[in-house]
């Protein structure tokens, strides 16, 4: 466990933490899982999280008997709209998790205030943040605790896999005793991930892209590789075989190296941006919101267009990267929302931004985003804009 320990010390390192204030996992939704668990959630106790995220977040409070409420988001950053947390507090409600919606940190301070006047945990979804920060601490330091992700696109990636931070040593220990209690990934698992790794390292081509995407999501749904989300996770929230996994060696080996290229990453990405910005300038539109308490990774740049169906092929003709996160209140559901605890029309900021959003690729710097940004330019009247 070698690789393991040197990862762990790397993030710590990274994060300004101890290194008994961090887990490991196979993904970021098994550390989510033990996080509540280990917070003690009970059945039907209610977890508030932003109505556009990912399934497994839902899937994860579900799993353990506890019913996630839904709040609809502010369209200027995508993020839980804090105005609207209030209201949907009840005597049963336990925590709220506040999420960095591609990379950009929530209003922690107004959440913080609502958490303590109710007597509600808080803490952070950092699946998109690492890397940011909030008022100049990094993103997953400033709630009681955190869970992050270095899946595919991520600022950092193993692939697929998870970490928890812990501020209280109380819930560390717990975390520590959830973890080593996990079974290590097969053999099989394993070397198949160590295989996607290297295709995407050293294949992976804009050419390639949208082939390869569509490939990955329909082996992904069939369990047939190592993906981020099972078909099962996405077609009801039962909690599937083997789903419980410590982190394997592969992804300490392989974090260990995308840590040591995160400065570029992120400068990549912060590049991106800007270039994104001025296209959005000089197209008589608002660049990406940033508020002043938040320093925003760029995970992905959203822009929403009237038809993303059509969008999307022209930019496959043209052989763009794009990515689609959130196409949906609980990504990348479609239907059957009700399944997952969200009744149609109750968020309707979500649902209209999950219509129309795609979002523009950010790590591959500066150049790959002049290319992007010349397609979106030509397209211009395929942009949406918004009520």
């Amino acid at each position: 466990m070698e690789a393991n320990f040197s990862y762990k010390k790397a993030l710590a390192a990274h994060l300004g933490a101890e290194m008994g204030q961090l887990s490991l996992f196979w993904k970021g939704r098994i550390g989510l899982y033990g996080l509540l668990r280990s917070l003690d959630l009970k059945a039907e106790d209610e977890v508030i999280i932003p109505a556009f995220t990912c399934v497994v977040v839902a899937n994860a409070i579900i799993y353990l008997g506890g019913q996630p409420v839904y709040v609809d988001i502010d369209p200027l950053t995508y993020n839980m709209d804090p105005e609207k947390v209030a209201d949907r507090i009840t005597a049963r409600t336990r925590l709220i998790i506040a999420q960095n919606t591609f990379g950009l940190s929530s209003d922690i301070d107004a959440l913080r205030d609502i958490a303590q006047q109710h007597d509600l945990g808080l803490i952070e979804d950092c699946t998109h943040g690492y890397g940011g920060y909030y008022r100049g601490q990094p993103n997953g330091t400033l709630t009681q605790a955190a869970f992050f992700s270095s899946q595919w696109n991520k600022t950092f990636s193993t692939g697929i896999g998870g970490i928890v931070y812990c501020r209280d040593e109380a819930l560390a220990a717990r975390m520590a005793a959830f973890e080593a209690d996990l079974p290590a990934p097969g053999f099989g698992a394993s070397t198949m991930l160590a295989a996607q790794l290297f295709v995407r390292r050293y294949l992976l081509s804009p050419a390639l892209y949208w082939p390869l995407v569509r490939l990955y999501r329909w082996l992904s749904a069939r369990n047939i590789i190592t993906g981020s989300s099972g078909g099962q996770e996405l077609e009801a929230p039962v909690m599937p075989p083997g789903y419980l996994q410590a982190c394997a060696r592969v992804q300490a080996r392989a974090g260990l190296q995308a840590l040591s290229r995160l400065p570029e990453n992120l400068q990549n990405r912060q590049d991106s941006a800007a270039i994104y910005d001025r296209l959005m300038v000089e197209l008589g539109r608002s660049p990406l919101f940033v508020p002043d308490y938040a320093h925003h990774t760029y995970i992905q740049y959203p822009l929403l267009v009237k038809d993303r169906d059509r969008f999307v092929a022209l930019a496959t003709q043209h052989r763009i990267p794009l990515n689609d996160w959130m196409n949906s209140p609980i990504h990348p559901v479609q239907t059957n929302w009700e399944r997952w605890n969200y009744t149609a029309g109750s968020c309707p900021e979500a649902e209209r931004v999950s219509r129309h959003i795609v979002n523009l690729p950010t790590a591959g710097g500066a150049m790959e985003a002049e290319k992007v940004a010349a397609f979106v330019r030509q397209y211009a009247d395929e942009l949406y804009d918004a009520p």
